[in-house]
């Protein structure tokens, strides 16, 4: 399954940026996150890993985090692993104004298992979540507005 995504937020892209690379900024914009470890260092780089404990529709998920591309501000690309679901994201940012940028988003799952009936069934499930942590995101970044609070 692959879906795109897309928000405009009303910030300076830079500003966006910093918000979004900053990991103790995620449980403020990440719905359900429980917690977040970076595995190696450096944090943050092409290749870094980091585990992601999440709460998604009442079922506790772990899942690994792996960079593949970074070109900040513009270009962000990782891998999530978790049992049953493979998830390829690319990110992409860009400046509109001074004031106001867009974040692009392609998800390309696949799924292994049980997951695989769900990820047929029920595909708006996921596009959801994406386009909801975008919204979280824009709220966070345009008026300090926290999700898990």
């Amino acid at each position: 399954m692959k879906y795109t995504t897309q928000i405009k937020i009303n910030v300076p892209l830079e500003h966006a940026i910093k918000l979004f690379e900053e990991a103790k900024n995620f449980p403020k914009w990440q719905r359900g996150l429980i917690s977040t470890k970076a595995v190696d260092q450096p944090e943050g780089e092409v290749g870094s890993k980091r585990t992601l404990k999440l709460k998604i529709y009442g079922q506790k998920i772990k899942m690994t985090e792996t960079i593949t591309k970074k070109n900040l501000p513009h270009v962000w690309h990782a891998i999530y692993r978790s049992n049953g679901i493979t998830t390829m994201q690319e990110n992409y940012f860009e400046s509109i104004d001074e004031n106001t940028m867009q974040w692009n988003s392609v998800s390309r799952f696949k799924f292994t298992g049980l997951l695989s009936i769900v990820g047929r069934l029920q595909p708006e499930l996921f596009k959801q979540r994406s386009l909801q942590i975008m919204k979280d995101f824009k709220a966070f970044a345009e008026d300090g507005q926290t999700v898990n609070s």
